[in-house]
């Protein structure tokens, strides 16, 4: 029978995720409790659950991200036995607002899938307000969508991507444009209200979804309005993850950086203007955006090797084919030892050559 990795793959069950923000209300709450069964799901991203004791409500057959003792703003329910393991890839950033989780499936050693569940709280009053910091996630999303394969919640953005006639702000600007760099994808449909004012005033579009193009695929994205309570709609969708990989940590490419890209984003000397804080933030994150924009990603696996050389990987393919001819009897074990030591003796003189040069082009203006 052939056991591809794509077979595998599509026999493995999928995500079914439901995402909503409860408003703090036991009534929404229990709205929540109810759509479970209707939409199959075994994960449950929940922003503004109730607290009592600074406590989620538990649910049965499911665990809770993070742990019941802990006050949070954002709440990760998975279903037990749906998946081989849960862990945490990460605190809870700034007072719980964000919850990261890896999923492992049943039969595969490599993570499922990464999910990001986020609030995106308001700081202070005047909301209103454009170009102003108010949203807390801001300088965050940069290390959320380098973690995360699936980043969801209510983001509290308007931007004309989701939503038509919108004038964004600078911040949700800043939000599609780290959004672009990581080659993630909003997963919905433009124009899909998603929270809907009590005083009849204008539906808004607020909780999204951005999933990772190369790592999974999201279907079935919709609104449930039979379910909803107080502002927000149940959302549910399910995540199918592509072919297994290892873990992965991204970064900046700094050598590859566009330089000139970077210098014709950044403000001209007319347009800065410090005379308090704000200003300040203000300048920092057109400074971020333009680095973003500009400097391309990378991904360093745990294989990953700086010190690595063609030669090294020749010598490791003779070791090996040296190994399974000792193995075989078609070789002495003194052949054998005499090429794995060179090899390994290789391996110490690059990785001190490298780590020597690291250290000797290190300064105070490099750090």
């Amino acid at each position: 029978m052939n056991n591809t990795p794509e077979q595998r793959n599509a026999r493995r069950p999928p995500a079914r995720i439901l995402q909503y923000n409860t408003g703090k209300s036991p009534t929404a709450f229990q709205v929540i409790q109810a759509a479970i069964p209707d939409t199959d799901a075994n994960i449950l991203l929940v922003q503004e659950p109730p607290l009592l004791n600074g406590t989620p409500p538990p649910l049965d057959d499911f665990h809770c991200f993070p742990s019941h003792k802990q006050a949070c703003r954002a709440v990760t329910n998975v279903r037990k036995k749906a998946f081989k393991s849960t862990s945490v890839i990460s605190d809870p950033h700034a007072d719980f607002l964000v919850v990261s989780v890896t999923l492992h499936s049943k039969d595969h050693k490599p993570p499922t899938i990464n999910i990001a569940n986020c609030y995106n709280r308001l700081q202070n009053c005047n909301w209103r307000t454009r170009d102003q910091p108010t949203h807390s996630l801001d300088v965050l999303f940069h290390e959320i969508f380098a973690l995360a394969d699936l980043v969801a919640g209510d983001m509290n953005k308007h931007h004309p991507k989701w939503e038509t006639g919108r004038q964004p702000s600078q911040w949700a600007q800043n939000l599609v444009d780290i959004c672009n760099a990581a080659n993630f994808r909003l997963a919905k449909t433009p124009n899909t209200f998603t929270s809907y004012a009590i005083n009849n005033s204008r539906p808004v579009v607020l909780d999204l979804t951005f999933f990772n193009q190369e790592h999974i695929t999201v279907r079935d994205w919709h609104t449930h309005l039979e379910h909803k309570a107080l502002y927000h709609t149940p959302i549910s969708y399910q995540a199918w993850p592509k072919i297994g990989t290892h873990q992965e940590y991204k970064g900046y490419n700094w050598k590859n950086t566009n330089w000139t890209q970077v210098a014709e984003l950044l403000p001209t000397p007319e347009e800065v203007n410090m005379h308090d804080e704000q200003d300040f933030n203000h300048l920092y994150h057109r400074i971020l955006r333009a680095l973003r924009i500009g400097t391309p990603t990378k991904r360093v696996t745990k294989w990953s090797r700086p010190w690595w050389k063609p030669d090294l990987a020749e010598m490791h393919r003779i070791k090996n084919t040296t190994f399974r001819d000792f193995r075989a009897g078609r070789t002495d074990k003194h052949t054998y030892n005499r090429i794995r030591n060179a090899y390994l003796r290789t391996i110490r003189k690059a990785t001190q050559e490298h780590w020597n040069t690291v250290v000797e082009n290190t300064n105070p203006c490099s750090l």
